[in-house]
């Protein structure tokens, strides 16, 4: 998501009636370089992932980019509850890792909860040939998470994730316009 910066503007008013000067001079004390004004950037949360160019390719390439950022937003979506580009390329009717996860970044949105870590790193490990009866693209994709917390409304730990490191099998397919989700497993076929 693209935040907006909002710029302030300082208007200065000249005085209505004739200027009159100070009959003694004013004289300060320098101490010192005057301090920076120069704001400290304070953290605005987990940070989307990127797009990758290569989503927008509809060969095996493109499954392969479309599965690693789609597992690579899960800690943006639990953290956030910005389901946008979630929901864009997920087959609700049949992936029900992503509808699982869906309901529980709702769940954790609603009762004022935080997510906290849980950073994904998603790489393709092999990619399958488009398989026919599904028109879609098998993948073996590895998958390491960071370790996270769930917090409640006040800070206190409600639930704890170690970090983990597995292989799962992601299947898409892209219906002419996007990729979409049909299988996201950790029970690997025999392949």
């Amino acid at each position: 998501m693209v935040g907006a910066v909002l710029a302030g503007v300082v208007v200065g008013c000249s005085p209505a009636g004739p200027v009159v000067e100070s009959p003694a001079p004013v004289v300060s004390e320098e101490v010192g370089p005057s301090p920076s004004l120069t704001p400290t950037p304070t953290p605005t949360g987990p940070v989307k992932p990127e797009r990758p160019a290569d989503m927008d390719r509809t060969d095996e390439v493109g499954a392969a980019a479309a599965a690693t950022y789609f597992l690579e937003l899960y800690p943006y979506v639990m953290a956030t509850g910005d389901l946008t580009e979630w929901d864009a390329m997920t087959w609700a009717e049949l992936c029900g890792f992503c509808t699982a996860v869906r309901d529980q970044a709702q769940e954790i949105s609603r009762d004022g909860s935080s997510y906290v870590g849980g950073a994904v790193d998603a790489e393709v490990i092999k990619t399958y040939a488009l398989d026919d009866l599904v028109g879609g693209y098998p993948l073996d994709v590895q998958v390491a998470i960071a370790s996270a917390v769930l917090l409640d409304s006040s800070g206190v730990e409600l639930d704890r994730q170690e970090a983990q490191s597995d292989p799962y099998r992601v299947e898409l397919m892209h219906d002419g316009t996007t990729w979409r989700l049909l299988t996201v497993s950790t029970e690997m076929p025999v392949s």
